[in-house]
């Protein structure tokens, strides 16, 4: 038996795919209908191994459709960098600073409208 927080983890993931497929233009009924009965799957097996193969059947129609990295390929990019946030957060603000439009040294001139004095 799974544990129930393990089971949430795979039901999050399952429907996480599930609604990019149906976000996409291109995804047929038949598929959607496809990717649900995985879905399903996910609440109703006892089994975890039967559950994350379900998983694993949702994300790789999902990417499939998309053309992108499956979760777990993202997992394992993000546990990689997780150490280095900080440096590469500080990287990416020198970066737009480097991009940043150079002042002119002039301000445009805003006129106010005159406010009625009591």
């Amino acid at each position: 038996m799974m544990q129930m927080n393990e089971r949430s983890e795979a039901i999050a993931r399952a429907q996480r795919a599930l609604k990019a497929l149906g976000e996409h233009p291109r995804s047929s009924k038949t598929e959607l209908g496809h990717a649900r009965e995985h879905v399903n799957a996910c609440y109703s097996h006892g089994s975890g191994e039967y559950v994350w193969n379900a998983v694993v059947q949702v994300e790789a129609m999902a990417e499939r459709r998309y053309g992108v990295s499956s979760t777990e390929e993202q997992r394992q990019l993000v546990e990689a960098t997780e150490d280095l946030e900080e440096p590469a957060t500080a990287a990416r603000g020198r970066a737009a600073e480097d991009r940043a439009v150079p002042s002119t040294g002039s301000t445009p001139d805003v006129e106010l409208a005159p406010t009625a004095s009591r």
